[in-house]
């Protein structure tokens, strides 16, 4: 038979229910307020990692306070890696645009004879058409759909495209093709598919919520000789994949000055009560992301 389901709980009770288990409420309203708007299921989701062996008991000396700074810490981290792979994103959609324009023509990427694999194409084409038929309203879709019968030139049509859609097709272009535009973010194609992949599987874990801290990723990136030449540990922590995400965000003025300062801000102001190496970044974490270094601007300065 089934397990029948628990019981819903009042705010209270699952305040004593924390507490029996060792976690240390000294603020009662705070944590009252924090359950009536967080939900129990995902806060117990962090304490996951705070259990002691085999039990169900949280660890000495754990607070509510170091509790909701770690979920807090998390979403404003999430809202920080977001920003950069919707700009990666936008880079990917430009440089496969730009790839399929020029060597199959403006709707060459609606032929399956450009691709590897025809039948993964025609399912990458029934999803560019679902997303067609759902924003026909759109100015620029319904000027396509009543001027030229609804075809569109890649440069167009990949503004629909999500992320996912955009791996399926690297994945299905031409080896010449994606060497190419592997070039240009200094790498090989295979690494560039797998960062890709990567990237879209971290995106999918952001847009949904999904707690970062202290969490093994299911996915890492294929490193490259290049690009990781100074770092080539694998965490199965975030940092795997936002070291790649430097490469792949071709303007370091930005990644320098609002990404990794963004991230610098935020690991001071919760460090009591995070540790860094819970999302697999190292000590020298800063050297490592930035990717213009303070020597080099005062080298070029004087050239």
């Amino acid at each position: 038979m089934k397990k029948p389901l628990k019981p819903a709980t009042t705010f209270m009770e699952q305040v004593n229910k924390l507490e029996s288990r060792g976690l240390i409420i000294s603020d009662l309203q705070k944590a009252l307020e924090v359950l009536s708007r967080l939900n129990y299921y995902t806060l117990t989701g962090y304490l996951h990692n705070f259990r002691k062996p085999n039990s169900d008991d949280y660890v000495d000396g754990l607070t509510f306070e170091r509790i909701f700074g770690i979920i807090e810490f998390d979403r404003r981290f999430r809202n920080i890696l977001m920003y950069a792979i919707e700009t990666i994103e936008h880079t990917l959609k430009t440089k496969i645009a730009y790839e399929l324009a020029h060597s199959f023509g403006p709707d060459g990427y609606l032929k399956s004879s450009n691709f590897r694999n025809p039948a993964m194409h025609q399912e990458t084409m029934h999803r560019f058409e679902e997303i067609v038929a759902k924003h026909k309203k759109l100015p620029f879709v319904r000027h396509h759909l009543v001027k030229y019968g609804g075809v569109m030139p890649i440069w167009v049509a990949i503004e629909l495209f999500t992320l996912g859609m955009l791996e399926a097709v690297f994945k299905n272009l031409p080896t010449t093709s994606q060497k190419a535009i592997a070039k240009q973010f200094g790498t090989g194609a295979r690494q560039l598919t797998s960062w890709i992949e990567n990237v879209r599987y971290l995106r999918n874990l952001v847009a949904h919520y999904m707690r970062l801290y202290d969490f093994r990723l299911q996915k890492t990136p294929k490193q490259c000789k290049y690009h990781h030449t100074l770092y080539h540990n694998t965490t199965h922590r975030a940092f795997d994949i936002v070291y790649i995400m430097k490469a792949l965000f071709l303007d370091a003025k930005e990644w320098d000055g609002y990404v990794v300062f963004a991230l610098d801000r935020l690991f001071v102001e919760y460090s009591a009560f995070i540790d860094i190496s819970c999302l697999g970044f190292p000590s020298d974490w800063k050297a490592l992301l930035l990717k213009v270094h303070p020597q080099e601007e005062v080298a070029a300065t004087k050239e």
